[in-house]
C-alpha cells in the first residue's frame, strides 16, 4: 500500500513534492475453470465473499484474472506486439441513473474534458448487454500521458439491472483496444446473470442507500476519528463524510472515497482539485518531482497541498488530499474549505489516514 502527497502552494507558481511509491503488484490470474465470476471470490474480511455473479463466453485471447473487491469479473487483454488492456466488470448498488458522472469520470482518466448531458446523449450508442439494451461509450485521450508511448482509449458500456448499475470498461492503447472492440461487443453479449445475481453487495464497498449515503459502516476501514470532526451523512460516491469548525463560523471537510485500480491516477486527481479552487493544470513531469516520503499503516504515504479560491463559493480555500492504493483499489481523502481551518487540521489529518486499517 502507498498514499501520496505532494505539496502544492501559491496561485499559479507551485512548489512541488512527489514521493517515490513502491509499484503495486499485478492481479494473479485466476485458475482455469467455469466463468461464473465472482462465485470463489474470497473476502479480505475472512470466508468468502456474497458477491454478485455472472456467466460469460470469453473471448480468444482474455485471461481472467482475480478480480478486486470492486469488481465481480477482470481480464488481462494482450496482443503480439506486447500490448495490453484491461477489461473490468463493477456492479454498483444504488448508482442508476448517474450516467452522466460515470462518463465524465471516465474522460477524467483520459484528461478530457467535461461532458454535459446534451454532449453524452450524442454520444452515446446502444449495444446489447446480457440480451438487454445497454449503452457504449467510445472514448480515447488526445496523446499519451507523460512518460507513455501510446494514448489510451477507454470502451465503457453501461446497463441498469434491479437497481443496479453495471459497468463494462476496457482500457488500454488506443489502437490496441479498437482491434478488441468487436470480442468486447461479443463479450457484453455473452454475458448471462445467474440467479440472485443482484442480491450481492461487493465486500470493500460501501452499502448504499437508495439516497445514496452508506447505510451502514460496512465496508469502511478501521480509523481513528480526531477530537472536534463531527460525522456527516455522506453522498452518492463517498464513504464517509466529516466536517471540521473553525472560529467565527470558518469549516472544512473531509470526505473519504474509493475507486477500484487506480481510480484516475495521481496526475489525473491532483488536477482535478486545481480545478476544484481555480488552477490551471500541473504537466506530470510537475507532478513527478522532488520526492519524500511518508510512512502510513502498512506502506508508504503521500499527501497533495493545494490553495487557491473555492470554484463554487468563490471564496479562498485549501485541500489536502490523500491517496491511497490498497488491493486493486485506490482509497481517497481530502479535506477542503477555510484556509486557517484546514491548516490547523493538517496534523489530524495526516494522523486519521496513518489510522487507517483497512
Amino acid at each position: 500500500m502507498c498514499v501520496l502527497a505532494v505539496a502544492v502552494t501559491g496561485c499559479r507558481r507551485e512548489e512541488i513534492q512527489v514521493y517515490r511509491v513502491e509499484k503495486e503488484e499485478p492481479p494473479k490470474t485466476a485458475a482455469a475453470g467455469p466463468h461464473a465470476s465472482g462465485a470463489d471470490a474470497a473476502d479480505p474480511h475472512g470466508g468468502m465473499a456474497a458477491m454478485p455473479k455472472l456467466n460469460f463466453k470469453l473471448p480468444a485471447g482474455w485471461t481472467e484474472q482475480t478480480p478486486s473487491s470492486m469488481r465481480v469479473a477482470s481480464f488481462a487483454v494482450t496482443g503480439a506486439d506486447g500490448q495490453a488492456a484491461d477489461v473490468a466488470v463493477i456492479p454498483l448498488p444504488g448508482m442508476t441513473g448517474r450516467d452522466l458522472e460515470m462518463v465524465n469520470m471516465w474522460r477524467g482518466q483520459l484528461h478530457l474534458e467535461s461532458m454535459d448531458v446534451s454532449e453524452m446523449e450524442r454520444a452515446v450508442s446502444k449495444v446489447q448487454v446480457a440480451g438487454t439494451e445497454g449503452k457504449l461509450f467510445d472514448m480515447a485521450a488526445k496523446e499519451p500521458a507523460a512518460g507513455e508511448k501510446f494514448s489510451l482509449r477507454v470502451l465503457g458500456a453501461m446497463l441498469n439491472r434491479d437497481g443496479t448499475a453495471w459497468f463494462f470498461k476496457m482500457t488500454g492503447p488506443d489502437s490496441f483496444v479498437q482491434t478488441q472492440r468487436g470480442a468486447f461487443l461479443e463479450f457484453l453479449k455473452s454475458v448471462e446473470f445467474q440467479s440472485g445475481a443482484m442480491a450481492g453487495v461487493m465486500p470493500g464497498a460501501p452499502a448504499m442507500t437508495q439516497a445514496g449515503g452508506p447505510a451502514s459502516s460496512e465496508g469502511k476501514p478501521t480509523w481513528s476519528v480526531p477530537a472536534g470532526w463531527k460525522e456527516a451523512a455522506a453522498g452518492q460516491f463517498l464513504v464517509a463524510k466529516f466536517i471540521v469548525a473553525g472560529d467565527g463560523g470558518a469549516q472544512a471537510a473531509v470526505n473519504v472515497s474509493m475507486s477500484a485500480g487506480e481510480g484516475g491516477g495521481l496526475v489525473g486527481n491532483v488536477n482535478r482539485w486545481r480545478k476544484q479552487l481555480g488552477l490551471d493544470d500541473l504537466s506530470a513531469d510537475e507532478i513527478t518531482k522532488a520526492v519524500t516520503s511518508v510512512e502510513v499503516s502498512g506502506g508508504k504515504a503521500m499527501f497533495v497541498e493545494v490553495a487557491g479560491t473555492d470554484a463554487k463559493s468563490g471564496q479562498a480555500a485549501r485541500v489536502v488530499g490523500a491517496m491511497v492504493p490498497q488491493s486493486g483499489q485506490t482509497w481517497f481523502y481530502k479535506l477542503m474549505g477555510d484556509p486557517k481551518v484546514v491548516e490547523g487540521q493538517k496534523a489530524a489529518f495526516t494522523a486519521f489516514v496513518q489510522s487507517a486499517k483497512y
